[in-house]
């Protein structure tokens, strides 16, 4: 990424000063950036593209070239689905004579399930049926059903296509998303949909509006704590506003959001409604990943250790596992992040191949490698040299 970024201010005609200025960073920071000795965070890779007037995938160099076939599925299929949601906006008729097939919850809740385990190809590649199945059913007899379904399972394909570093194809899917939980009705389900579209908006640097989105969404969702999940909703609420304050770099608004999210899953318990695997083990994870953010690795580290994640499924156990490579590297003990980082790919192999912050600190552990080491392999699946 540091060539992609000497590369881009090259282009400009700027000094490292002149563009480092722009980004709100030190000189010398964006210096050892380019050199490839200073990993970025997701905030301050949003900066830096903002100085250089260019997206963050131009950076990050998202999407990848596949690492194997099916991550190669997977992007076929995102394709696919991008292509297929374009076809079907929810505000269009069906085909005339067109009747659902199948049962289309038992389709949504497989999709839900693969995307769980981080099965990007196999996610997007049944969804790309199911999108047709469901547009038909949302204007038919039984379109709650069918509507609650969509909510889910564009959340699902939102996920996937982000994480496959597709941010385009991503907000249409939240769109789409955000589309049928107002003709639900649902403030939940609203407030997931917004959750959605927020999650795209901040991966693109945009923590403005992603907060405001979820702000908004939440603040509707308080009047009806009475309906089901709305807790475990405006918890999880709290949680993205969490993240999209940290951008705004307004830690203490971040650090009152976390508090927050803490009381609320006191009350609810842990739960999986909305498949937001909510509760106080939630808290903690995103926890670690702002002391991450925030400078703070060592306390990262910290929180993190005794927390049992083994009931939870890959889609959260590999962010936990690649935010402490992160941290581990920071505070060089470079060896348990490697060991951490092969985890996470254990875990998830599409997800970790796939992803900016994984890939960037497997780059950060194999230049900083002394001898042959694990690193090394590992790096070579995610397309990673020195």
């Amino acid at each position: 990424m540091g060539e992609r970024v000497q590369t881009r201010r090259e282009l400009r005609g700027w000094s490292i000063r002149h563009a480092a200025s722009r980004a709100g960073v030190a000189h010398t920071t964006w210096s050892r950036i380019e050199r490839g000795e200073l990993r970025t965070d997701r905030y301050m890779i949003a900066d830096i593209a903002a100085a250089l007037e260019c997206s963050i995938t131009d950076l990050t160099g998202q999407p990848y070239a596949p690492a194997d076939r099916q991550l190669e599925a997977a992007h076929i299929a995102a394709e696919r689905l991008w292509q297929t949601m374009m076809a079907l906006p929810l505000d269009e008729p069906p085909s005339v004579g067109s009747e659902p097939t199948g049962d289309l919850w038992r389709e949504s809740e497989l999709i839900r399930h693969l995307y769980a385990r981080t099965d990007y190809a196999g996610a997007l590649g049944r969804l790309v049926g199911l999108v047709p199945v469901l547009h038909t059913a949302a204007h038919g007899p039984d379109s709650a059903a069918a509507l609650t379904a969509s909510v889910q399972v564009y959340g699902v394909g939102m996920g996937a296509l982000l994480s496959l570093g597709h941010p385009a194809y991503a907000w249409l899917a939240a769109q789409r998303s955000i589309e049928a939980a107002q003709r639900l009705g649902d403030p939940a389900a609203l407030a997931v949909a917004a959750i959605n579209r927020g999650r795209v908006s901040a991966n693109t640097g945009a923590f403005g509006p992603a907060f405001s989105t979820v702000d908004r969404a939440a603040g509707e969702l308080e009047r009806h704590t009475g309906s089901p999940a709305a807790l475990d909703v405006l918890g999880f609420a709290h949680l993205a506003r969490a993240h999209h304050a940290t951008g705004m770099r307004n830690e203490s608004a971040a650090a009152d959001h976390l508090v927050e999210a803490a009381r609320l899953a006191e009350r609810t318990g842990e739960t999986d409604a909305w498949d937001l695997q909510w509760g106080a083990r939630n808290v903690r994870l995103w926890t670690v990943a702002h002391h991450i953010d925030t400078g703070r690795p060592g306390a990262a580290v910290e929180t993190a250790t005794g927390l049992d994640v083994a009931t939870l499924p890959p889609i959260r156990q590999v962010n936990l596992f690649t935010d402490l490579a992160r941290a581990l590297a920071d505070v060089k003990r470079n060896d348990e992040a490697v060991r951490m980082l092969a985890t996470a790919e254990r875990v998830a192999p599409q997800h970790a191949r796939s992803s900016a912050a994984a890939r960037e600190t497997a780059r950060i552990l194999l230049r900083d490698a002394r001898r042959a080491s694990s690193i090394q392999g590992l790096a070579e699946r995610m397309g990673v040299t020195g």
